[in-house]
């Protein structure tokens, strides 16, 4: 609700990219002011800098970098996030234009990009080795950004930026994977602490709720085309970066590959809950952030895995001998996967784990027609 006020504050919405928003603007009269402040501060023609020859922003060319004026002008292109318990979402609103004042490298997100080393690198990793979630690197900036506030003024925050570290790969598909991921963890964040509320209330009274308990937060990004700026070396007109309402300069790591991490009992018992929920279908890994000064973990950039959809064809190749599908050997190998990431991810339950699963029974979960659960009766299951 609050985010609906805020974005109902809002002005009339900016024309919009023609891949996923609409139509560019074709003249300097038509470009919203913010950006066209940013592009003057750039001594760069925004009209001409947003369209091309082409009107495309897919088809923008490089061009020479200015040497003043913000770092990145970017506009936000994908941001289907939903204010909730369970997700912190920045100020920016699909078609809102943002100017990156400035960029820093830090040690401490190196982290980050872990998951990519081990997905890649590792024979033994329990990690997926092929999509953009595992086998796009990545490079992290902390940014300095300053959006509209929509009343005529501006707001100034950091945020984690983060770019494929390959141009080609710097695409909205890339950017969408990551958003989607974190919309996917918060939804799974915002039930788990109403979990956490109603059990602390039963136990200790009070009238705690999903917001108010100490919780997990997880920071869904926004996907932004790059306009212009002067650190082209980041990103380059055209191309798509991601931005993240996480402010923090250190990123820990609470659940992870199983070799090293402190155990977090809110962390892990997140990760039990969100492969409880979903009755084993689904496991939220790589859990990294920071626990704030209120104990809430703010989560980012968490990897949802789950298995591919059943279709008809899964489904008949159990109840009809021979029939094509997912062969025995290659669903047992699947099942083993998933049941050896839970183990090695959840070395053990916590208290808060035992209110859900007290049995632990969703590292136990066996498939049947290619669905997850103890038993459906089918081909003998």
């Amino acid at each position: 609700l609050a985010q609906a006020k805020h974005q109902a504050s809002r002005p009339a919405a900016a024309p919009r990219f023609p891949r996923l928003l609409g139509a560019m603007p074709s003249s300097r009269a038509m470009v919203p002011s913010f950006l066209a402040r940013c592009m003057e501060a750039l001594n760069v023609d925004a009209a001409e800098l947003c369209c091309g020859d082409s009107a495309d922003v897919g088809d923008l060319k490089p061009a020479a970098a200015p040497t003043s004026g913000p770092a990145l002008a970017l506009r936000v292109a994908y941001a289907p996030g939903a204010a909730s318990a369970g997700a912190r979402i920045g100020p920016f609103g699909q078609g809102d234009d943002i100017a990156v004042t400035k960029l820093e490298k830090l040690r401490g997100h190196e982290t980050l990009g872990w998951r990519h080393e081990r997905a890649t690198s590792s024979k033994g990793s329990l990690f997926p080795s092929t999509g953009p979630r595992y086998a796009v690197k990545h490079d992290y900036w902390r940014a300095k950004v300053v959006a509209s506030d929509g009343q005529g003024g501006f707001e100034e925050c950091w945020c984690l930026l983060s770019a494929a570290e390959r141009k080609q790969e710097r695409t909205i598909e890339v950017s969408q994977a990551a958003v989607d991921d974190a919309m996917a963890a918060a939804t799974y964040a915002h039930a788990f602490n109403a979990q956490t509320a109603r059990l602390h209330n039963a136990e200790e009274g009070g009238e705690h709720d999903a917001e108010s308990v100490v919780g997990v937060r997880v920071c869904v990004p926004v996907g932004c085309y790059v306009l212009g700026g002067a650190s082209m070396d980041v990103a380059q007109p055209g191309q798509v970066v991601t931005v993240a309402m996480y402010p923090y300069s250190q990123v820990d790591k609470f659940v992870f590959d199983g070799q090293g991490e402190d155990f977090v009992e809110l962390a892990q018992a997140f990760f039990h809950y969100c492969s409880w929920f979903s009755g084993g279908q689904t496991i939220v890994g790589d859990l990294q952030g920071l626990e704030d000064e209120v104990g809430d973990l703010i989560l980012v950039d968490p990897v949802v895995i789950k298995p591919p959809p059943v279709t008809v064809t899964d489904v008949l190749g159990t109840l009809v001998g021979g029939a094509p599908g997912q062969s025995p050997q290659s669903q047992a190998h699947e099942e083993s996967k998933e049941r050896q990431r839970f183990d090695a991810w959840h070395p053990r339950c916590s208290q808060l784990c035992k209110a859900f699963d007290p049995a632990r029974r969703s590292a136990h979960c066996r498939r049947t027609c290619g669905l997850a659960a103890p038993s459906c009766g089918v081909g003998g299951a």
